[in-house]
């Protein structure tokens, strides 16, 4: 029966009856009225699959259907777009008033009330329609049409899709791309962060795995300022630096030079893992090559090798050092065997690692013809054999890798480091990477980064030259030696000899090979040639011409130069630091300890020189300066006029400033019955020499002051007798002041001519005379007793050491200019020499002078430089913080570490939680900086805090990582290293602390005043309270005071101390002072000292006389008393009034000038008295208080005539 729908139209008309019986179910859809809309977007394969429909007649009904759909669709739109209802007609005006126009609502009526406004979300021409439609495309189309459950669906990968918002921001807002990426990595991230760290850990195929991101965090952030990780671990290290270290190493060096190479944990755990047994083979196999069940046989197949190590031929070729990279030997070599073979010797250069230094080393076989030619390697992973050189193969790809370097490259370095530590105890033939053998790569890295160490010199530097070519390349030793051209005779390794001293005017080929060859004269030559003989142990006069001796002047040469200083400056370098084992550790053969050892190995030396070199750099100390200022001081073979001329001004000015007889007399001094003073002086005392020269004596002015006092009292007993016992203290007196004043004579000539003959100030030169042993009377005593004639330039050079006032001027010119390059004022050596040289460096010895020394003096004049206080400043802080008491605790400990960082952060103007961060790092039971290897290692966080921007807690965790895995200490050192590289442009946090601000104090006197009289004191009661308001028990008060004393006490558990102010014989005003450790000193309330005004004491005998008759008219009588009380206290300032007692019992007066006034220092009160009435009287002096005293009576005639 026929159907006027379109689609059964369009269906009979495309297939013929016999096919529609065969498509039944299709036409039995359309004729119960089912859509070709839904069969268009099943597509053909839908058809297909759903209705049976052959592929050809699917593609050629559906190319129907996709027309009909086409058209049917446009005019659904155009129909929806427009109304066939009449609309109610407006008002129009105008032309269209008269006459009804076209119009565009009259031709299309349009349905307005229906569209949408335009880019409107809902439109189905916006983008959010194309979006939806893309999503139901993907699910319908692409994602149900696909059978592989190994395909992730849309959702699945994408889950931050379907919960986004579509609004109008989300479609029309403009963002940047970083904006869009960040959340989809973010929930990407969240959703399984461990398992996927876990596994990027675990992973290791492809090669360049694993992968540890809190390592490659921290590795970047150190890059990023150009350092390493192994920068931050030197930086933190509280031994660093290593080079006065006897072993030129402490246990932390390990983790430092480890993460130097710039391998993470994991990396180095893959390198140094045990070797893989046969049990794990299919294991390794599927973890590191990818490679799972059946498929690692095809291994040993080259093109599968090269497909799971990513090698092309080129890269295959050079691992295994075959054809164009195979090995040659060198013409100029005997070798142990003279035959060459057949196969490539790859596995005695350029591939030993990976074949364990066996020969016939894993090489390139074929097999097969024509297209079937298959390469394959020559070790099969079948077998123990081959698995040991796959596992060898999969380390040294990795670490090629990982090191971005040649392979033969990265086999020199693994070679030389294992050789050298087979050298140092390690079992022999082995060939596995080690922890030293990682150690070795830090430091090969270090000098790469800073110095652009070549692998080859690095080699040679813990090993030998190669003696072997590559492909057309020569070996390197004849690129060094061999290298100048074809007509002159090659250097030869044939075990003959060379001198170590060439005769004169004798040449000898082999010398002037390497000189020419190495770029040194013949002195350098000979000063190296001695030291190599001497580490090798050769006793005779010449050397083998063999690759040892040749090596060991390649690394004598190329080590020092590499890092900027000449042979000679390296040999002086590790003489001066580590004596002849340090030498011999290079200048030999060069060993790294398999385990711990007392003594150096190559990587220490080389280590330590780098670290001085640098130390030396930072300073602007050249290393030959520094290396002769800490030699012993020698005298060279030259002309003395500057001694000459120092001793010339010394004698020319020395005889004005010796004590003598005449100086002792016109002092006063009584003279002595044929003797003199100087020579009684020389003779019974130790203070004077007879000469007149002064001794001087060690410990402080007042120790010298009671010791001469003694002494002079001794002679004047000695010179006078008993007859002037009365008499001898003020003779010593006197005595005295002449002796000090010939003292400060000798001591003022000798420094100015010092300051002239060094070349510093002239404090600076006593000090320094002081420094280098010696006193002022030593130096004159010298002086005087040499026999100048010798002082004969070149001469006198020759017996330099047997002389010692020449060997102490060379002494002190060497510390003088010490003192000159680090600008050391004349405080800071007194204050070293005083108590610096134990408590700042606990060295025992004042005068010693070693490197160690000149490093931390550098270190406080780096500290110095660092802040903008005075140095006094950091002095007084050292000062007091070795002062403190010991044992100390509780809470006078937290308070003193409190106020210590504060002081510290104050002066070096840096955050006080960065510099407790610091101390809380010290290896000490408190928590107070007190050293200079303290200080040290808070400078150098402070630079590096100022140089990366980050912060002391992100130092202390990059500089502390171990270096075995420790997972949370890595991932809390990655999130502060990142925090600080996003916010690197933030200044320095600098000081704001205050001291104050640590505690509360009160002090209260529980009097003003006190009297000067035993038993007699004021009570001033100190409470002590911390910032939230509890008692600070335990801590010490300290007190100074100018009129009395106070004994020094701590708190009690109120947090209260009562100090008793105990008065002296003085008085007057006093305003003690009061202070804490470490802090600043303040002003107790004032107090006054008085006499007793209870018991004020007029003895008689202190009355002035008064006259015994009459006094005549108009004149007055002076009356002055001294006032005392009962305990001698003189009464200064004490209000007197005089009083008048008339004994005739009339009404005589008397007047006096003044009536009232106040005692004079003295204690001293006076009066002038007068009378015009006339009579006799009886005065009374009426201090202040309950005592008074009277005159004896005075009789006045009266003024007025009698009548």
């Amino acid at each position: 029966m026929a159907d006027s729908r379109p689609a059964l139209q369009l269906l009979t008309q495309v297939f013929s009856e016999q096919q529609l019986t065969h498509y039944s179910t299709l036409q039995t859809y359309l004729e119960e009225g089912g859509s070709i809309f839904a069969l268009v977007e099943k597509g053909g394969q839908g058809l297909v699959r759903d209705f049976g429909v052959s592929p050809d007649d699917a593609r050629q009904l559906l190319r129907r259907f996709n027309s009909m759909a086409i058209y049917l669709r446009r005019q659904f739109i155009e129909h929806s777009l427009y109304g066939s209802a009449k609309e109610r007609r407006r008002a129009s005006s105008g032309l269209l008033s008269m006459v009804q126009g076209p119009s565009f609502e009259l031709l299309f009526k349009p349905q307005f009330d229906s569209l949408c406004p335009p880019q409107a979300l809902e439109s189905i021409a916006s983008p959010v329609a194309y979006l939806i439609e893309l999503m139901r495309w993907i699910e319908q189309r692409i994602e149900a049409a696909s059978s592989d459950a190994g395909k992730l669906p849309l959702h699945d990968r994408r889950k931050d899709l379907k919960p986004l918002s579509v609004d109008f921001n989300a479609v029309h807002q403009s963002v940047s791309s970083v904006d869009i990426i960040v959340p989809v990595l973010e929930k990407f991230i969240d959703l399984a962060p461990e398992n996927l760290e876990q596994a990027m850990i675990e992973a290791r195929y492809p090669n360049g795995l694993p992968y540890y991101q809190h390592w490659v965090t921290v590795d970047t952030v150190a890059r990023h300022h150009g350092l390493s990780v192994g920068s931050f671990a030197q930086h933190v290290s509280p031994s660093f630096p290593y080079f006065f270290q006897t072993q030129a190493w402490y246990g932390d060096v390990g983790p430092a030079l480890a993460h130097a190479s710039r391998l993470g944990p994991y990396q180095r755990r893959l390198l140094t893992e045990p070797a893989i047994t046969s049990a794990n083979s299919e294991a390794f196999y599927l973890q590191n090559f990818g490679a799972g069940e059946g498929a690692w046989e095809d291994l040993e197949k080259v093109p599968f090798f090269g497909e799971r190590t990513k090698l092309d031929t080129l890269g295959l070729e050079a691992l295994l050092s075959v054809r164009g990279f195979a090995p040659a030997r060198s013409a100029n070599v005997t070798y142990s065997s003279p035959t060459v073979p057949e196969e490539p010797e790859s596995g005695r250069s350029g591939s030993v690692f990976l074949n364990a230094s066996a020969h016939p080393a894993v090489h390139i076989t074929g097999s097969g013809e024509g297209e079937t030619y298959l390469h394959t390697l020559s070790v099969s992973p079948g077998n123990a054999a081959g698995l040991a050189h796959y596992d060898r193969m999969n380390r040294k790809l990795r670490l090629d890798q990982w090191l971005a370097l040649p392979s033969e490259k990265v086999d020199a370095l693994l070679v030389a480091a294992i050789k050298a530590e087979v050298r140092g105890g390690a079992p022999a033939g082995d060939w596995w990477i080690t922890e030293q053998v990682v150690h070795a790569l830090g430091l090969f890295q270090s000098l790469r980064e800073r110095c652009e160490c070549p692998v080859d010199d690095f080699a040679v530097f813990i090993d030998e030259l190669s003696i072997y070519g590559r492909g057309e390349a020569l070996s390197q030793f004849d690129q060094v030696f061999n290298d100048q051209g074809d007509y002159r005779e090659p250097l030869k390794l044939d075990d003959g000899t060379f001198p170590i001293v060439p005769a004169p005017e004798v040449p000898d080929l082999t010398v002037s090979q390497l000189c020419s060859a190495l770029g040194i004269d013949l002195q350098t030559y000979n000063y190296l040639a001695v030291a190599i003989a001497k580490a090798h142990g050769i006793a005779g006069d010449s050397l083998p011409r063999n690759l040892a001796i040749m090596s060991s002047f390649y690394r004598m040469v190329k080590l020092p130069r590499l890092l900027g200083i000449t042979p000679v400056e390296g040999v002086l370098l590790l003489t001066v630091l580590g004596g002849e084992l340090w030498l011999n550790g290079l200048a030999g053969v060069p060993l790294i300890h398999s385990s711990e050892s007392d003594s150096p190995d190559a990587l220490n030396l080389i280590h330590a020189m780098q670290l001085c070199v640098d130390w030396c750099a930072d300073h602007d100390l050249p290393v030959l300066w520094m290396v002769q200022q800490v030699s012993s001081p020698s005298l060279l073979d030259t002309s003395l006029d500057a001694e000459g001329r120092l001793f010339e001004q010394l004698l020319n000015l020395l005889p004005g400033a010796l004590l003598t007889h005449s100086a002792i007399l016109m002092a006063g001094v009584p003279a002595m019955a044929g003797a003199s003073w100087l020579e009684l002086l020389g003779m019974q005392t130790i203070l004077v020499e007879s000469d007149g020269l002064v001794t001087s004596r060690p410990g402080t002015e007042a120790q010298y002051l009671e010791f001469a006092r003694e002494q002079l009292n001794q002679a004047v007993t000695i010179g006078l007798g008993d007859q002037y016992e009365l008499e001898r203290p003020a003779i010593v007196e006197r005595m005295l002041a002449v002796v000090l004043e010939a003292r400060d004579a000798q001591v003022s000539v000798v420094k100015e001519c010092l300051a002239v003959y060094t070349g510093v100030s002239a404090e600076q030169a006593l000090e320094v005379l002081a420094w280098a042993n010696s006193t002022v009377s030593r130096l004159l005593r010298q002086v005087l007793d040499r026999d100048l004639s010798s002082l004969d330039g070149r001469v006198k050079g020759r017996n330099a050491w047997t002389d010692p006032l020449l060997a102490l001027l060379a002494d002190v010119r060497r510390r003088s200019a010490v003192v000159a390059k680090l600008e050391l004022g004349a405080v800071v050596l007194r204050e070293y020499l005083d108590y610096g040289h134990k408590a700042w460096l606990d060295q025992d010895d004042k005068h010693a002078f070693t490197v160690r020394t000149l490093y931390y003096l550098t270190t406080l004049n780096r500290a110095f430089e660092l802040s903008d206080q005075p140095a006094q400043t950091l002095l007084d802080y050292l000062r007091e913080v070795n002062a403190l008491p010991s044992p100390i605790g509780g809470h006078a400990l937290r308070l003193a570490e409190q106020a210590a960082s504060i002081r510290l952060a104050g002066f070096f103007d840096w955050s006080v939680q960065e510099v407790r961060e610091c101390v809380s790092r010290f290896e000490s039971a408190h928590k107070i900086l007190k050293n200079l290897p303290q200080l040290d290692l808070l400078m150098r966080v402070r630079v590096l805090a100022a140089r990366t921007g980050m912060d002391a807690l992100t130092i202390f965790l990059m500089g502390g990582l171990p270096e075995e895995v420790d997972k949370p200490a890595y991932k809390e050192a990655a999130e502060h290293a990142l925090l600080s590289l996003s916010e690197s442009d933030r200044p320095l946090v600098t000081f704001t602390g205050d001291l104050k601000q640590l505690v509360t104090v009160t002090c209260l006197p529980d009097n003003t005043s006190v009297a000067a009289a035993p038993g007699e004191k004021i009570t001033f009661m100190v409470t002590l309270k911390d910032s939230d308001g509890n008692p600070l028990s335990g801590v010490n008060v300290y007190w100074s005071a100018e009129l009395g004393t106070i004994e020094t006490k701590a708190t009690n558990t109120e947090g209260v101390v009562l100090a008793e102010y105990i008065p002296g014989k003085v008085l007057g005003l006093d305003t003690p002072q009061y202070w804490l450790d470490l802090f600043e000193r303040e002003h107790a309330p004032t107090v006054e000292v008085t006499i007793d005004k209870n018991n004020i004491h007029i003895p008689t005998r202190y009355l002035s006389p008064v006259p015994r008759g009459t006094v005549p008219p108009g004149q007055e009588v002076e009356l002055y008393a001294t006032i005392k009380d009962i305990h001698g206290n003189l009464a200064k300032n004490h209000p007197v009034r005089w009083l008048t007692t008339d004994m005739g019992g009339g009404q005589g007066t008397v007047v006096y000038r003044p009536d009232q006034s106040n005692t004079n220092q003295e204690g001293l009160a006076r009066t002038f008295a007068s009378s015009p009435t006339g009579g006799r009287f009886i005065i009374t002096i009426y201090p202040e208080g309950p005592v008074t005293a009277d005159f004896p009576p005075i009789t006045f005639e009266s003024e007025e005539p009698a009548p």
